[in-house]
């Protein structure tokens, strides 16, 4: 399981220097045809204070917002919904305790929206630029059924268990540098 001859420093470098690579594009076609052209599905309009997606895991969950750009830049509470680009296996721990998945990049078939099918977690994903359209804290009510996320509050909770996370971790991160 565990080579210690293997140079982990190296490998971290290689895949930093891969993902560097890449780091420009702002977001990836979500369907590509055999010819090359790119597909986009339109969602149903949203309507004010809703976004749109396309369903891909039913169900209707209402939960505050936790935005990821990789799995482990910060702890997922039980009951957030869980924002990124898109995921793979090494994401799936997530989706315990997810109240709801939103995700960019995807469809039906999508690993995100397969692991939402199977943890009966509801799922909403091709949302245009969706880590920047939700911050942390957002109270929403995501319809897997429908494809649509509704904005119940823009402002996070003061003493809820995200934002007392989120000031113990930036004092730890404080400590850390003095």
């Amino acid at each position: 399981l565990y080579n210690s001859s293997t140079d982990v420093r190296a490998t971290v470098l290689q895949h930093r220097e891969a993902r560097a690579v890449n780091a420009h594009i702002k977001s990836w076609p979500k369907v590509v045809t055999s010819r090359g052209r790119f597909i986009k599905a339109k969602p149903r309009a949203a309507k004010q204070g809703e976004v749109a997606g396309h369903a891909v895991s039913a169900g209707v969950v209402q939960g505050r917002i936790k935005v990821l750009s990789h799995p482990r830049e910060k702890p997922l509470l039980t009951g957030e919904i869980l924002v990124a680009k898109a995921t793979d296996p090494g994401w799936t721990p997530l989706f315990v305790p997810a109240a709801g998945i939103l995700l960019e990049v995807g469809g039906a078939l999508q690993h995100g929206a397969l692991v939402a099918r199977e943890f009966g977690k509801p799922c909403v994903a091709g949302i245009d630029d969706v880590t920047e359209k939700f911050k942390d804290g957002q109270l929403v009510e995501v319809d897997g059924t429908e494809g649509i996320v509704r904005i119940l509050s823009d402002a996070p909770v003061s003493g809820s268990p995200t934002m007392l996370m989120a000031e113990a971790l930036k004092a730890t991160d404080k400590d850390a540098c003095n």
